[in-house]
């Protein structure tokens, strides 16, 4: 019971950090800045558990190329360019240089380690990135953050544990995350697809914008599924080394990368079904 209200309260400093995020994103170069920190926080998390938080030839690029690709927005902007114009160029420049410090100190890094480094640095920061076109789209880009922040991701977290905390039987990932279950993933995105609909009703009573229900609520129940497939995704990385969180900044949840793994897969992922086909007219 303790680890569960310690869990809870936790759960709403995240979303009031969600919050923050949301404010931020009344202003740009703020909002980017916001962005760039909480991918250098997530990428320091992540090299710091599988070792290598000393080793300073590899930490610096990866936290300048972190906190540069979400600023790179702004340049774009400027320069009338692709968003990803930018970020194409800078993470070319990453990987090369990551590849030659590599190789240079073959002694003291295994490959895999050096693939996990880059993998992680490439994912977090450039899926991330994601969420700030999302927020710009259109006149609806705030509530499409707010929905892939609040409904897809938060509450399917929250749900899932408790769901799972609840009725959990049968694991579907013992050997990843051992505590997941069928019962509280398919909890989690029920209550996801209920909280989206929700908002639905709430964006649409407020602004007077109408929607495609039954697409809304499709693309909630995909996104569902995908962040939890990014929360699986991250972790494997843990499980192979070893290790149960990527830090210990929010008590009962780990680090800001385990509660924001589902959310960087997320960000891109409902960019591009939003792009393909928007549910708000």
């Amino acid at each position: 019971m303790k680890n569960f209200i310690t869990r809870l309260f936790t759960s709403f400093l995240i979303l009031a950090i969600f919050a923050v995020m949301v404010i931020a994103s009344f202003f740009d170069t703020l909002f980017e800045f916001t962005v760039s920190l909480i991918s250098m926080m997530c990428i320091y998390e992540a090299i710091n558990a599988i070792g290598f938080a000393k080793s300073k030839r590899f930490m610096i690029p990866s936290l300048i190329y972190a906190f540069l690709v979400p600023l790179s927005f702004l340049l774009t902007e400027q320069l009338n360019k692709s968003p990803y114009y930018l970020i194409i160029i800078l993470t070319f420049i990453y990987m090369i240089s990551f590849i030659i410090v590599s190789m240079l100190n073959f002694t003291k890094i295994k490959f895999n380690d050096a693939a996990t480094i880059m993998f992680v640095s490439l994912v977090i920061t450039c899926f991330l990135s994601n969420i700030i076109l999302l927020r710009k789209i259109n006149e609806h880009g705030l509530f499409y953050m707010i929905l892939v922040i609040v409904c897809f991701s938060w509450a399917t977290d929250v749900f899932a544990y408790l769901t799972g905390m609840a009725f959990g039987k049968h694991r579907f990932a013992p050997n990843i995350s051992p505590k997941k279950t069928i019962e509280g993933s398919v909890g989690g995105t029920l209550v996801s697809v209920a909280v989206t609909y929700a908002a639905l009703a709430i964006y649409k009573s407020v602004s007077g914008t109408d929607y495609n229900l039954p697409l809304a609520l499709l693309y909630a129940l995909i996104c569902s599924v995908v962040g939890q497939i990014g929360d699986l995704a991250f972790s494997y990385i843990k499980r192979s080394y070893g290790i149960k969180d990527f830090g210990n900044l929010l008590p009962g949840h780990g680090g800001v990368l385990d509660r924001l793994d589902s959310l960087i897969f997320l960000s891109p992922f409902f960019y591009m079904l939003i792009t393909f086909k928007e549910f708000l007219y």
